[in-house]
This record gives structure tokens, sequence and C-alpha cells, in this order.
């Protein structure tokens, strides 16, 4: 090998390159975006139609039908899902991983805007929405809050807010939530129209027509051009209220005789609070790639400098703010690494002396450097999973330079110049840290190549731990021999010091013999290995098998469903009853209640309920993260909350990881509502059977009840009445019809709804009794005449997956990481069902993602394995001795099944992770012994000979990479993070046994396959 001796003579060159590179990586460090968690590109996309007064029935033939089929056009469409509710429709596009996500939502967009004109034409609202972490997930939330102002004024302020932090160039936007629309409300009263025979289409024709703004060009007079001014739309109410709508026999009919027309607000939809009282929110959104620490403190001197602006009955408030957090787990991983600096620089200090420790240690930085610096060029940020990976990396990194140091130092002590001895110190071990850094490499790669959202929220990882070992690798092989031959020294030749002393007296009095064993009787060593191989296995079904842990963060969103059909004052009373409760937990530190609407979005993989009447959430913030104080009040809080009789209120703690609709979700898939109502409730008793549940949610259990609207079809032919007339007056005099856009003379646009005026706050029944029409006759006629109102039952919600009819039962569960068997318990119950022919039940939640996740990594397992071996045969040109190098695999196994048993913790995806990391990790000790081991033998050694030469020789290197991987893990797997420390267990043990059985199962094997026939004479 070249490059050492290369790298030693041209070390001046060599020695700046390290330093430009180490700069990069310093300046990387100082510049590149932070965040709590990774910004991954799921390509999720929502669409929500907004039809207030329809029936679920109504909106799915009218609305949902056309869209589905245009987006079934789109290519690469993995799942369309959509419910179905009173008024709104949302349907939820997931795409396959892997394309242009941006491109799959402009092709979205074109083939929905391709029907547009198939949709209703007094649609409230159709938007399209592309799901982004970054930009779709808030950093901060703010709340003006005030008991007693009016939302107008709110409203003011909360603009001149908008406008002061729109100027801040890290925002992507900052949205005001919460706030009622203004509007202009033009309230008609139907029997006074009836008198003087005006119809609702004349007033809104009239309306629209006197609201158009039409150019009127421009003409030429002489060698001037003169621009012609229209009488453009409606700039103030008065001139609404003047609007003629009919004339004759005499006399005008305006407006504002038949019609009240004032500002107003539209029904509250959406009702805010802060700590209960009356709020409007804003949130913030940063843009990709920014540093969330430093754009919270320029965000929070703007917040400082507006609070002085505000009177005293307008408090602005913080409610939620990522920032804090980001900037506490950014520091605690950093803590982690730099304890595992420590305990590494440590160990290596008391087996090699100080001054190869030294050489090691600033190997340490220099990699990691390099490393953060090529990460912020491939478009990486410092989030808690790329920072981990450098805690990973920690005590690989460290491994080539410890092999090297130690083998240059071996040289030194048999007499060689210290130039001679960096150089052959180097070149004896160089092909053999390139092939176990190449295989801890493979270990990693296959993981780049995940495309899911676990593969997404994960990728930073693998690419982190690549650039620092590529890293680590190219200065073992440069830097740590220049610096060794120029700073390294040793006693005079043949002194030993009391470490060594120390080793020798373990290698002479304990492995020695313990080796010669095993090699006289290599069978019972072989068949007490393979007993406690099989051993670990039977402990995996006690281990179990999680998903994603929970997020650990002293927040919780809490869910309050009341039964459907409830208004949203009715939801409100439930709400309170959720906030008297929050007021006197003194582990609280504040909350912001929501009813008729989710909390804005402070997560990224929780994604709040749009406009729904008998829905409210409420965010609470704990005052710090106490798990015992934490799990204590969850407890407190199911117990009272199971207390209020009118609503379902429930909570689930945050989770890292992908999306999904629940933790258990069970679909019934086919055509009829009724079929599926019956199944469904099958379904939901096998959930409420099974031990561990909670939350369960039925769709289709109870069914609202509707007001039909019963048409004579016959009296109104009679009376000369058209349908759409009808149809046309009952919604806009009870619901509301925004017939057009009015820009006034303040600047502002608002809808022009018209609607019937209300005594009370909300229409009631007996409004319907003030609707009349006009007939081409000129009689008035009552609503009552011609249509028959009753009750009728309907369904609340009807649901579609892949444009067929299902419908989803859902349930929450008390222990997140028993999910999974909880599944199967309930799956082996459903399939002793006996469905109909045309109907299906289909798993999804948290199971299906968990299944489709762990497939991926058991493919990329294999991956990972065949392109070891595959280097391995390239380096031994021999398929035995990479067989030989793989027995290091079910050893450590056993070492990672006993550790998580040990620690408590279940088999989760990310221990996964670590498992095949770990393939790459336990092969570099066998490769390093076995390729020791043949370069004696080619040097004439015997075969016996060699192998207890090289394992003596080896045991040193072995056990200190060892040691230091395990030290170097140690910090961030102590942490007890429900993330992290599966992982770390995983990987540690595994290192443990794997190490402690290689020094006795790879020789035993060596033997067996380099000579089968070989007289065993032992060696004093």
């Amino acid at each position: 090998m070249k490059l050492p001796k290369l790298a030693i003579d041209n070390y001046q060159f060599v020695v700046i390159l390290i330093i430009l590179g180490a700069f990069v990586g310093i300046n990387s460090f100082l510049s590149m975006p932070r965040s709590e968690d990774p910004s991954p590109d799921f390509p999720f996309y929502t669409v929500i139609a907004v039809y207030p007064g329809t029936s679920p029935e109504d909106i799915e033939e009218l609305v949902v039908d056309p869209i589905e089929e245009a987006i079934e056009e789109v290519d690469n469409i993995k799942k369309i899902q959509t419910k179905i509710e009173d008024g709104l429709a949302i349907i939820s596009i997931e795409g396959y991983f892997g394309y242009d996500i941006d491109d799959q939502f402009d092709e979205i967009q074109t083939e929905i805007n391709n029907v547009r004109s198939k949709l209703p034409a007094d649609l409230f609202s159709l938007d399209i929405e592309q799901f982004d972490p970054t930009t779709g997930v808030n950093i901060q939330q703010l709340a003006l809050v005030s008991a007693n102002v009016p939302y107008n004024q709110l409203n003011d302020y909360a603009e001149d807010l908008e406008n002061m932090l729109k100027t801040i160039g890290g925002l992507y936007d900052v949205k005001i939530e919460g706030e009622p629309e203004e509007q202009i409300r033009i309230s008609v009263d139907f029997q006074k129209m009836a008198h003087q025979h005006i119809s609702l289409n004349q007033v809104i024709g009239i309306l629209k027509g006197n609201n158009n703004n039409i150019p009127g060009g421009d003409v030429k007079s002489g060698i001037k051009s003169f621009n012609i001014k229209s009488s453009g739309g409606y700039k103030n109410i008065r001139e609404i209220a003047n609007t003629v709508i009919s004339s004759g026999n005499g006399k005008i009919v305006y407006l504002k005789d038949i019609a009240t027309v004032s500002h107003d607000y539209e029904d509250l939809r959406w009702k805010a609070a802060y700590l209960g009282k009356r709020s409007i929110f804003l949130s913030l959104t940063q843009k990709d790639g920014e540093n969330i620490v430093a754009l919270a403190e320029e965000i929070n001197n703007k917040l400082e400098e507006f609070r002085t602006q505000l009177p005293e009955n307008i408090q602005l408030v913080s409610s939620f703010e990522q920032a804090p957090a980001v900037q506490a787990r950014i520091s605690s991983f950093f803590i982690n690494l730099l304890q595992g600096v420590l305990l590494v620089g440590a160990i290596i200090l008391i087996f090699l002396g100080f001054r190869p420790a030294l050489i090691i240690m600033t190997v340490i930085p220099l990699s990691i450097s390099m490393a953060i610096g090529a990460l912020d060029f491939s478009g990486f940020g410092l989030q808690q999973i790329s920072i981990a990976a450098l805690v990973i990396a920690l005590g690989l990194l460290v491994d080539n330079g410890i092999v090297v140091i130690e083998n240059i130092v071996r040289y030194q002590k048999l007499g060689y110049a210290f130039k001679d001895a960096a150089y052959l110190g180097t070149q004896e071990v160089g092909y053999a840290i390139i092939s176990s850094t190449v295989t801890t490499l493979l270990a990693f790669f296959p993981l780049v190549m995940m495309e899911s959202g676990p593969g997404e929220f994960l990728r930073s990882l693998p690419v982190a731990v690549i650039l620092v070992l590529s890293f680590s690798l190219l200065l073992a092989l440069t830097f740590t021999p220049i610096f060794a031959g120029k700073f390294l020294k040793v006693g005079k030749p043949g002194k030993i010091s009391p470490m060594d002393n120390a080793i020798n007296w373990v290698i002479k009095k304990v492995y020695r013999p313990a080796l010669n064993f095993s090699l006289r009787k290599p069978w019972i060593v072989i068949s007490m290995a393979t007993m406690i191989f099989l051993g670990s296995l039977m402990l995996f079904p006690s281990i179990g098998v999680s998903f994603f842990p929970t997020a650990d963060k002293p927040m919780l969103l809490i869910e309050v469903d009341t039964p459907d059909g409830t208004n949203i004052d009715g939801t409100q009373k439930a709400v309170h009853f959720v906030s008297g409760i929050l007021d006197t937990t003194d582990f609280v530190k504040d909350y912001t209640a929501n009813a008729g609407h989710g909390n804005p979005n402070i997560y990224y993989n929780r994604i709040g309920e749009n406009y729904k009447k008998n829905h409210g959430q409420i965010l609470v913030n704990f005052t710090e993260w106490n798990p015992e104080e934490f799990y204590k009040t969850l407890a407190f809080f199911r117990k009272e909350f199971s207390k209020y009789p009118g609503a379902k209120i429930s909570f689930s703690e945050l989770k890292n990881g992908p999306p999904f609709e629940a933790p258990i979700e069970i679909k019934v898939i086919g055509n009829d509502l009724d079929t599926l109502a019956r199944l469904a409730r099958m379904v939901e008793q096998i959930i409420e059977q099974t031990p561990g549940t909670e939350n369960i949610e039925n769709p289709l259990a109870v069914h609202k009840t509707d007001l039909k609207m019963d048409i004579n079809r016959e009296k109104a032919g009679l009376i000369g009445l058209p349908i759409q007339d009808i149809d046309l007056s009952v919604r806009a005099s009870l619901a509301g019809l925004t017939i057009d856009e009015v820009s006034l003379e303040d600047g502002e646009k608002y809808p022009m709804v018209i609607r019937m005026p209300f005594t009370k706050a909300n229409a009631s029944i007996a409004d319907f009794n003030k609707v009349y029409f006009a007939t081409q006759q000129g009689a008035q006629v009552p609503l009552k005449q011609v249509v028959n109102v009753r009750y009728e039952s309907a369904v609340n919600e009807i649901q579609h997956f892949n444009t067929l009819r299902n419908t989803a039962v859902t349930a929450d569960v008390l222990n997140p990481e028993a999910t999974s068997a909880i599944t199967e318990v309930i799956i082996a119950q459903l399939d002793k069902v006996n469905l109909p022919t045309g109907y299906q039940f289909y798993i999804g939640g948290e199971y299906e993602t968990q299944q489709e996740s762990f497939g991926d990594l058991g493919k990329l397992l294999l991956i990972a394995m065949i392109g070891i071996f595959a280097v391995l045969v390239l380096q031994f040109r021999s398929i035995r001795q990479p067989l030989i190098v793989f027995s290091a695999i079910p050893l450590a196994i056993t070492g990672s099944f006993v550790a998580l048993y040990l620690s408590g913790w279940s088999f989760s995806f990310f221990a996964f992770v670590g498992f095949i990391s770990l393939v790459g990790i336990v092969v570099n000790n066998s490769i390093i012994l076995v390729d020791y081991t043949n370069q004696q033998m080619e040097k004439g050694m015997s075969l016996l000979r060699a192998l207890k030469t090289s394992t003596e020789v080896r045991f040193t290197p072995i056990l200190l990479t060892t040691t230091t991987t395990i030290l170097g893990l140690l910090p961030l797997t102590a942490s007890t993070s429900g993330l992290w420390s599966p992982l770390g267990w995983t990987i540690i043990g595994g290192m443990i046994s794997s190490t402690f059985l290689t020094l006795f199962i790879v020789p035993i094997l060596f033997k067996w396959f380099t000579s089968p026939k070989v007289v065993y004479k032992e060696i004093a």
C-alpha cells in the first residue's frame, strides 16, 4: 500500500488539506440549519372541500367522486383515503416514495383543476395542500388574548404583528387563525320579497351584476389618450343598500327595503382560547434550511417590541415554541458526544499511553468536523438523528486509528526507526482496516436507499456515519502515520509498560489456556456457543416488537369529540370541562383550547382536524419533562375525563416516526352502508374485548338525525315555482349563501353573504316559517306549503379507501410498545369472521407501517450481508474464510437479545437499525484476526502457530476497539431514550458477545476450514 508512504513523504501538503477540511466543517457547524427532528419529504397531499349545509351522501356524489376519479389519473399514487362529513370532505393522498413530490403535486393540481367545472358552483372552498414538515408545522404559536376586546380590534392588532414578523427573512409564513371572518351580510326578509314579487335569484343576479368591475378602455382626443373609468364594484355598504332591485308602477324597490345590509362576522366555526380567555392565534413557520435557534431569537425580539404597543386589556403570549426544545435536544446530544469522547480518550490513554492517545484523540474532532461539512453540503442539518449518528460513529471512527497506532508502536518496540515503523505498521494493517471499514459502510449504505416514511426520517443517520467513517479511514492512513512518525515515542526496545504487563498476564494466564482448551476440545466450545445462541432466540417473544417510541416531550394534545350533530356550543362546554381540570393541575404550565377546529399544527406527524363542529383539541404544555410526573398526570386525566358524560375525551402521547391514522386501525371495505355498520360493530366489539385498548372510535356506531326537506314537486309545478329556487332559498336563508366578493374603500375584501335575519344567535327550525316565495302569478307562498320538513336518520360519516366505500374502526393503546402484539391478537379474531361477498378487512394504522418498514429493513439486511460477503471474498479470495468471518453475526445476535431483555427495551425499528449496523461492525474483529493469521502463514508459520500468534498479537487491538465502541455509545444508550437506547443496547450487547466468542470460535473455524487434518501440538 503506497498511500501511507505518499502521505509521509508529502506531509506538509496533507496537513494543509486536513486543516482546510476541518475549517470547512467548523464553518458549516456554525451556519447549518438546526431543528429537533428531520424534515423528511413525505409524498402526502390533502384536498379539502367545504360545502356547508350538505349531507355526506350529497358531497360524495357531487364533489368526492369526480375528484377521486381525477386523482386516479395521476401516476405513482399509493393510497387515496377520504372522509366525508356534513359539509366537509377531506381527501388524503399518499404517493410512493422515491419520486419528485413537487412534480407529483403539480400533476394532482392539474387533474383536479380539469374537473372543477363539474363541481357545484356554490362549493364554498376547495383547497389542495402539500404536506411539508418544515413549512407545514409551526415553529411558534402566538396568542393575542383578551376577554372583552371585539374580534375586529384583535384582528387589527394581529395584522399589525403579522406585518412586523413578515419582515424577518427566515420565516416562511405568518398566518392568523381562530378569528371569525368579516363579511358583508345581507339579511333578506323573504316575506317582504314575496310581497314585492321579487325572487331570490333576481336579488343575487342584480347584486353580482352591479359588483362587476369592467375596464372601460381608453379614448383618443387629439394627441392625448384618456382612460375610461367605469362604475366599478361596490365601495361601501351604503351603495349596496341603495341597489335598485325592482321598479314598476312608478315605484322603485331598493335592497334596503327588503333587507338589512351590515358588517358582521360569520357564525363562529372555531372558538380559540388561551388559559380560558378568548384569543386569536398567529402561527409561524420557517423556511427550509433555517437555523431555528437564531430565528427564534429574532422573533422574540420583535415580540418584545410589539408588546409595548398593546393596550392593557390585550395580552400577547407564546403558547408554543419549538426552539427551546431544539436547543435542549441538540445540547443533550453534544453532551453525550463529549462524554463519549472523554470515555474513549480515557481508555485509549490507559491502554496506549499519552502520545498515542493524543494522536488518536486528534482524529476524533477532525473526522467529525469534516463529516459535518460534508453533511451540510449534502443538504442535511443538525437535528437529533444526525447528531446521534455522530455519537454512534464516535466509537467506530477510532478503531482504525487504534489498529494503526498499536501496530506502529509494536514495530517501534521491535527497534524500527520512527518513520519506518510508521510506514510499515500502517502498511501491514492498511488493507485490513480498509476492508473492515468498507464492511461497516456496507451495513449502513442500504439504509440510505430505504424508500419509505421511516427511511426519510432516518436518512441522515447512515449518511452521517458513512461520512465520519470514510474520513476516519482516510486520516488513519495519512494523518496517523505522519504524526506517529514525528511525535510518537516509546521506551527502549524490549521495555514493557505496566499496562502491557497486565495485558500480557491476561493473555498468558487466562486467554492462552482457554484458547488451548478450545482448540483441543472444539466441539464443546461450539456446542456451548450454539446453545447460548438458541437460548437467546427463545428470549425474543419476551422482548416483544414495537415500532417508533414516544417523543418524550412535556406536551399533550387532548381530543374532545361530542356526539355527531352537536353544535359548536355543545363542544365548547366539553372543552370548558377539560379546561377546568387543567386549571387545577399544578404540573400544567399553560394550555391552548380549540372548539370546532384542531389546534394549529405543532408536530410533524399530528395533523389537527379542520372545521368540525363536534370536535375540539387542547394543547397542554407541562412545566418540564419528568416521566414519573408526566405519566402520573396522564393517569389522573384519564380518570377525570371519563366523568364527563356528553363527550369522548381522549389523548395520546406524541410519537416519533411517520404519521398514521391511529395505533390500531381496522378498515371494513364494501359498498352498502348498513352492512358496513354491522361489520364495524363486530370489529368494535372485538377491539373492546382485547386488553390494552382504549378510545375506540366507530364512525358508523350511531346515526345522526337530519331534517329532510320533502318538496311537493306537483304543487311547486302547479304554482310555477322552480325546484332550484326552493333549494337555493332554503340554503341562503339558513346556512347563508356567499354570492360574491366586494372590495370596499377601506382596501379590504369581504365576502357578500345573503341569509335570513335571526332573532337568536343561530338558525332554528321555527325560522323555516319565515321563508316565502313569490310565484310567477304574484302570489306569496310560504315554504311549508310546498315543503314537508321531517326528521330522518342519516350516517355521520362516509369513508373511501382507494375510491371504495369503507369505514375504519380505530383505537389507541394503553402501552404504545404493545401496539404490534395487540393488533395481532385482533387480527386472529378477525380471521374467524365470515365476511359477505364483496367485503374485506384491511389492517392499517401503526401495524401496517411497521410491517412495511420491517420488511424493508429485512431486505436491506440481506443486501448488506451479500455486499459484505462479496468484499470479504475479494479480500481473502476464498469462500471459506468469509464464512469464518460471518460467524461473528450469530454470536452478536446472542448478546443483542440478552441486552434488550435485561434492559427492558423491545425490538423497535431503531433496534432493528442497530442490528443492521451491528452486522457491519462485529465482522471487523474477525477480519483483522483472519487477515493477520494469513499474513503469518504466508511468512512460513504453521497453521496452529499462526493462529496462536495472531490471536495474541491482535488481542489488545480487538479488546480496545470493542471497548471504545461500547464506551462511545454508552452515554447515548444510558440516556433512557426510547429512540436511542434500544439501538445502543443492541450494538453494545452484540459487541460484547461477538468479541468474547470471536476470540475462541474464529480460531476453531479457521483450523477446521483451512486445513482438514492438523495434528494438534500445544505450544508452550
